[in-house]
């Protein structure tokens, strides 16, 4: 089964090739890493793991540990088997107008490897007006009067809240455990939701009025 690994490791060649033959000797087949985050001399990077549901972490633990410098942000099992890249979510955006926020909802818990996205008005923020399945009801409290993306935590959940620019709507990501979102996903989030937010504008005719 697939499993979501977060770490730090020092922005150094050789720091990651280290960690992943580290995993591949426990017995932890890498399927895929994406670099989140670059500060301070180091790199947040996602790798997406297989790794046997109710196995014990020891072994991937232990392995982790054998290289030094790096620092376990999260470690958790996902039912997604594949990061999706931006391209991909816009391009799904462009082929149906119509849909573009719903698919944008539907494509970022695969795209940020998180648990459930939802969409709300800010003047009834408990209640979505769509959402994916398995997203808390009701909604966790975020309204905040700025109109910001930020970071926050509600009752251990990790949460990503975008404004859809121009509107009362918020897009509110979650993942149950695990990581809190980083700074270069917020963004990312952003970009996405005030790209379609554009796409939709442009091309999703106007309704007639009489």
């Amino acid at each position: 089964m697939p499993a979501h690994l977060r770490v730090s490791v020092p922005d150094r060649p050789g720091s990651l090739a280290a960690l992943t033959t580290a995993l591949a000797s426990a017995g932890a087949n890498v399927h895929s890493v994406a670099v989140i985050d670059r500060e301070a001399g180091r790199a947040v990077d996602d790798l997406l793991l297989d790794w046997p549901y109710g196995r014990a972490w020891d072994a991937v633990t232990a392995a982790i540990e054998t290289c030094p410098g790096v620092r376990v942000h999260g470690l958790r099992h996902i039912a997604e088997p594949s990061l999706t890249y931006d391209a991909d979510l816009l391009g799904q955006v462009v082929a149906d107008p119509q849909r573009a926020i719903e698919t944008v909802i539907d494509g970022l818990p695969h795209l940020l490897l998180a648990d459930w996205c939802a969409l709300f008005d800010r003047r009834d923020p408990r209640h979505p007006d769509y959402a994916t399945p398995g997203t808390p009801m009701p909604l966790p409290e975020t309204d905040h009067p700025l109109a910001r993306p930020r970071t926050l935590a509600v009752d251990g959940e990790s949460l990503l809240l975008v404004p859809i620019p121009s509107s009362q709507l918020r897009v509110l990501v979650g993942r149950y455990a695990g990581p809190g979102f980083t700074r270069g996903e917020m963004h990312r989030c952003q970009s996405i939701v005030a790209t379609t937010a554009a796409i939709a504008d442009r091309l999703v005719p106007a309704p007639n009025v009489v």
